[in-house]
């Protein structure tokens, strides 16, 4: 991988943005493109953003797409459906990320990308779904490694404590559709730890779990329970607990002032460490 392009550069990169994949209820939903240059076949990360399932787009990794980009990696950040006043995000939330999976796949050729080298990368909501495409049966095959930051991974666990009047916007029912009281098996299939518990051998995924210690919305023991349930597993993986973090850094918007860029702390810590966890995929 080259490390010289300088942040924000796109002479060396690809971008394509707004590209239908074919998910949501009218399977017009997008993800958009950061290609590197050069006629090899690059590595490939599916990026899926955080936003409680309530908000968010795919835009939210634009800084780290072209910086990945330059850096030799293809990434596709995906947009997915969200919950609303009308109905929860969930299944559909769920076949919309196993979609874009796909569609990187059976486009992998035009995109000069390798699919036996396959990683996702997520941020809190997109930490939990990054993880459940390493744990499920279908799609776990497609991907080598996982990088989580500040994520959810015990649903069952973030639903008891979000519940009004700790957030008044309810994510976890707002996603599921009901409390974990009335769909239990729901809730346990639809998270990365309990997932996890019911596989009978490794992960094969290697995973990089990364938590800021003063998160005071996803706290960093969801990070802390989910590394030691994977060793426990005989998985690899590698954890980084970043001092005085919260939420909300690993990407970057411009309307959001604790949003940063690749450039900024946290990230500044956080993009070596990741370049050299993904450099083996």
């Amino acid at each position: 991988m080259t490390s010289g392009a300088n942040p924000g550069d796109d002479r060396h990169i690809q971008v394509r943005l707004d590209v239908p994949y074919g998910g949501g209820p009218q399977q017009n939903l997008c993800v958009d493109v950061y290609l590197p240059a050069g006629s090899d076949m690059h590595p490939a990360l599916l990026c899926l953003h955080g936003g409680a399932w309530l908000r968010g787009s795919q835009r939210l990794y634009e800084s780290w797409g072209r910086w990945l980009a330059q850096r030799g990696y293809a990434v596709v950040a995906v947009d997915y459906r969200l919950s609303s006043d009308s109905g929860p995000a969930w299944p559909g939330v769920w076949h919309d990320v196993c979609r874009s999976l796909d569609w990187l796949i059976a486009n992998a050729k035009s995109l000069q990308v390798d699919a036996g080298r396959i990683a996702a990368v997520g941020d809190s909501a997109g930490a939990h779904m990054a993880s459940m495409l390493s744990l499920d049966e279908r799609t776990a095959p497609h991907i080598r490694a996982v990088a989580g930051v500040y994520g959810i991974y015990d649903l069952p666990d973030w639903w008891r404590l979000t519940q009004p009047p700790r957030r008044a916007d309810n994510p976890v029912v707002r996603l599921m559709g009901k409390p974990y009281t009335e769909a239990k098996d729901d809730y346990e299939n639809f998270s990365p730890l309990h997932r996890l518990q019911q596989l009978g051998s490794a992960p094969t995924a290697r995973y990089l779990i990364v938590h800021g210690d003063q998160d005071r919305i996803v706290h960093h023991d969801q990070s802390g329970r989910f590394a030691s349930a994977l060793r426990d597993k005989g998985a690899s993986v590698e954890t980084l607990l970043i001092p005085g973090a919260g939420h909300h850094w690993f990407t970057w918007a411009n309307d959001n002032p604790t949003r940063r860029r690749v450039n900024e702390e946290p990230n500044t810590t956080v993009a070596p460490e990741l370049l050299r966890f993904l450099a083996n995929i």
